[in-house]
């Protein structure tokens, strides 16, 4: 098995780094294993960074710090409990804000994107993971995650994948829920609000 997950010291102390890319479970799996075998080597108390912990979900994030607490290591999360001020360039004059966001790869489980404007998505959204968009929601492969269009109201926003099985589609204040046997889909799908109901229907 490649390695995931690497303790690394710097002058603020202990960091957590470990591939953003690879599936949660695998993460937690690996890093349970370095812990137990260096457990020797941690002084009670101290506090480890893990700067990706931001991109999880909040029941994933209590997982980690579960874990370390068993070794008594204290969680920080610089990304979360600090977070910085982004600076964007200037746009110049007379254009706006761009209205899409295009996310050039594949969203693992635990990461979650939200953007006022539209979203495309050129790779999967995996289980766990979740994207929330003001417009549409565009994925160019498998859409298994949770998806939310037209987060702010917008009622006209539909969500269009390649294969869309997602585990929730939402709409505005509208919510789907999969199917519990749900069947591989034949053509691109596409959801969207019809009266008070979320349907879903072959993509032109």
């Amino acid at each position: 098995m490649a390695e995931t997950v690497v303790f690394k010291g710097t002058k603020g102390g202990l960091r957590l780094l470990f591939d953003e890319t690879e599936d949660f479970a695998v993460v937690l799996q690996q890093l349970a294993a370095k812990l137990e075998q260096a457990a020797a080597f941690f002084t009670a108390g101290a506090s480890i960074a893990v700067p990706a912990a931001a991109t999880f979900m909040p029941e994933q994030r209590q997982q980690l710090r579960d874990l370390l607490a068993r070794y008594g290591l204290i969680m920080a999360e610089p990304d979360e409990l600090a977070p910085t001020k982004r600076e964007e360039a200037p746009l110049p004059a007379g254009q706006d804000k761009p209205s899409v966001l295009v996310i050039g790869k594949t969203l693992r489980g635990g990461q979650k994107v939200e953007y006022e404007g539209a979203i495309i998505v050129a790779g999967d959204v995996n289980p766990g993971a979740v994207v929330i968009a003001g417009g549409d929601i565009t994925v160019l492969g498998a859409c298994r995650g949770v998806a939310h269009a037209g987060a702010y109201g917008n009622r006209q926003a539909t969500i269009t994948a390649d294969r869309l099985m997602a585990t929730q589609l939402r709409i505005a204040d509208l919510i789907a829920r999969a199917p519990d046997q749900l069947e591989e889909p034949q053509c691109p799908e596409r959801a969207r609000i019809v009266g008070e109901a979320v349907i879903i229907e072959p993509a032109n």
